[in-house]
């Protein structure tokens, strides 16, 4: 008796764990199509991508399978521009601030491929490549190429928020753009024979090509509407190596517009200089510093009144890179 007691109370502690060792032989979830896309804080997915000399780049956007278990059957996924939602995501976030907005990729930055994206039974994933054609890409904008996965009876398609749609805020990188320290950039009204000076904690350098950036002159907000017409465009020229192992050169800087007057006042130039963490030493901080001293003339603030400004100074970028990661945009920590 006391021997069947036993084998009841085996059986009822083993019952539970083969109840659920069972649900495993069974698909759990609804298998659903979806992008990775990761939004960022402003709602969209940035995607930084390496200039390159003739301004195309191809880049490989995930499309993904949900399940517990390997897919069973091939996938023909339909993957397309989306042309509305765009537009309702900036109304919904910005309103009225039209300023902004961002903008569609127009098509002839960019080529899809001509077929679906194809995922073979037994994977969870495939890249639907994206060739982009940078060249000419006037960065005053912030350009984004909306897409969608196409609703098709073969597949089932995942309609959560940031799943279904991809919202790629392209971001075309090179050596020398990025976000600069700028409080060492005195401006001043040239008028002033006391002038006081104003500074501007960051400028932002946006790609014009490989070894050119451009920023915006002066006191020029980054989001300002009239921010078009200060573009100044900066170019690297080749560098010299030094004993300490930084690197200098002299940069080429002109204004796009030349109503404002711009005025260069001396030969701007730049540095560059690798510094390795202390502790991490898989971290690597270069520090890109350009000297430059000009003039302008503020042509939209007072109608029919330009109102001249001088700047003298430098400005400092950090870009930390992880030099174990080959992927130059993933290396970067941006």
């Amino acid at each position: 008796m006391k021997s069947f007691y036993k084998y009841i109370v085996a059986l009822t502690l083993i019952m539970p764990f083969a109840a659920c060792n069972d649900e495993w032989e069974e698909e759990l979830f609804t298998n659903m199509v979806s992008f990775k896309a990761p939004i960022g804080s402003e709602g969209v997915t940035e995607v930084y991508l390496r200039y390159k000399k003739d301004g195309e780049v191809e880049y490989n956007l995930p499309v993904i399978v949900s399940g517990t278990q390997e897919n069973q059957k091939d996938l023909n996924v339909q993957v397309e521009v989306d042309n509305d939602t765009l537009n309702i995501f900036n109304q919904g976030k910005y309103q009225y601030r039209t300023d902004l907005y961002f903008k569609q990729l127009p098509a002839q930055f960019f080529e899809l491929p001509a077929g679906p994206c194809f995922i073979p039974k037994g994977s969870h994933t495939a890249n639907h490549k994206i060739k982009f054609k940078f060249f000419n890409l006037d960065l005053v904008e912030r350009w984004v190429l909306p897409l969608t996965i196409k609703d098709d009876p073969s597949y089932a398609v995942n309609y959560r928020k940031g799943w279904r749609k991809a919202l790629l805020y392209v971001k075309p990188f090179n050596d020398y753009s990025g976000s600069y320290s700028a409080t060492s950039m005195n401006i001043v009204f040239d008028s002033d024979t006391e002038p006081k000076t104003m500074v501007m904690s960051t400028k932002n350098a946006w790609v014009v090509d490989e070894n050119t950036v451009f920023f915006y002159a002066g006191m020029v907000e980054e989001r300002s509407e009239e921010r078009g017409d200060y573009k100044i465009l900066m170019r690297f020229g080749e560098p010299v190596e030094n004993a300490d192992g930084s690197r200098t050169g002299a940069l080429t800087v002109q204004a796009e517009n030349p109503a404002i007057n711009f005025e260069l006042l001396s030969q701007p130039t730049y540095q560059i200089k690798k510094v390795v963490d202390p502790t991490l030493p898989y971290l690597v901080s270069e520090y890109t510093t350009v000297n430059i001293k000009y003039k302008y003339n503020d042509i939209t603030s007072i109608p029919n009144m330009p109102i001249r400004y001088k700047a003298e100074g430098s400005m400092t970028m950090e870009r930390r890179r992880n030099i174990t990661i080959p992927d130059d945009d993933q290396a970067i920590q941006w």
